[in-house]
């Protein structure tokens, strides 16, 4: 059967995978705008990183319940832990944050077509920004990883890649510009474009890689922390090798599972100093499928509902000389 491709343009917008990396792209990419000196305590920044090595830790676990019983159904839960560091380039203005992370996905069904009972996604992800000038910057990424289901290791490396050019046109509005590698067999390279416009201290529209989202926001205790509730939407799943049984079942072959769908969401996040704080997540997936590379098999899915939860927290250890 021919694969169904994704446009770039759409893709551009609701682009989601793996959205602890996501969140940190996003959070950086914030316009930085002057407060008056009035405003300073009570709008002071909550600073996302700390004067330390270790970053913290991350704890993400979440639920897709299918809505119908076509193919049989497809369920998918997962759980990820990421731990993160900070590596000073130089200076303290110029850092490199390194999370190693661990991710099972677990899958009930289908019945028409063999899938694996867990997935696994295991890797690091490098990040930096660097600010060159008061008006430009640039965020990479790079997060080579192992995504299989642990039973070969054929096709199973994969690296995720963005690289952006960022521009802050005025105080309130920031435009990025790059390219984004994400290394599945449905959607490979494509360009990354995108806006953050933040007019007011409590609204914010990301037209921005990961995903297209307006927040507000519903309180904030000056640096010690603030919350933000959001709508928006996102492009999910992955690709995976995996070993599965040939068409006679006689023996064992190798091939490429992708799961696809796309998300329509709502958030509410709570930001504490230095990365530390929770968010919850639901929403409704639409559009789903999944997909044998090697064997051909195609199969649509029915919609779903999803919930997810994230629990970042630190643990105190010396800061940089």
């Amino acid at each position: 059967m021919t694969r169904p491709r994704v446009s770039a343009l759409l893709l551009a917008w609701l682009i989601a995978g793996g959205g602890s990396l996501w969140g940190q792209v996003a959070e950086t990419l914030a316009p930085q705008s002057p407060r008056p000196r009035a405003w300073e305590d009570a709008e002071a920044e909550v600073p996302a990183f700390r004067n330390q090595f270790f970053q913290g830790f991350q704890w993400d676990a979440g639920h897709l319940e299918d809505l119908g019983d076509r193919e049989g159904g497809l369920d998918l839960s997962f759980q990820e832990a990421r731990l993160s560091f900070g590596v000073p380039l130089g200076n303290l203005e110029n850092i490199l944050a390194v999370s190693p992370f661990f991710r099972t996905t677990h899958l009930n069904g289908p019945r028409t077509v063999d899938v694996p009972e867990t997935l696994f996604d295991t890797g690091v992800a490098l990040f930096n920004r660097k600010q060159w000038s008061p008006k430009w910057s640039t965020t990479l990424l790079v997060s080579p990883m192992v995504r299989s289901d642990f039973s070969t290791s054929e096709g199973a490396v994969r690296v995720f890649g963005l690289g952006l050019v960022n521009w802050q046109a005025t105080p309130s509005t920031q435009y990025s510009l790059g390219v984004l590698h994400l290394d599945r067999e449905d959607v490979g390279l494509l360009p990354a474009f995108g806006f953050v416009w933040q007019p007011t201290p409590t609204w914010r529209l990301d037209g921005m890689l990961p995903r297209p989202m307006i927040s507000h926001r519903v309180w904030k205790q000056g640096s010690r922390g603030e919350a933000w509730a959001s709508l928006g939407g996102s492009f999910g799943g992955n690709s995976w090798a995996v070993t599965r049984d040939s068409a006679d079942a006689s023996s064992r072959e190798i091939d490429q599972l992708t799961i696809r769908d796309f998300r329509i969401l709502g958030q509410y996040e709570v930001r504490r100093p230095g990365r530390r704080g929770w968010r919850v997540q639901a929403g409704y997936a639409f559009g789903r499928s999944f997909e044998y590379e090697q064997s051909g098999v195609d199969r649509d899915l029915d919609d779903a509902l999803f919930l997810e939860a994230s629990l970042r927290f630190l643990v105190r250890c010396s800061n940089f000389a």
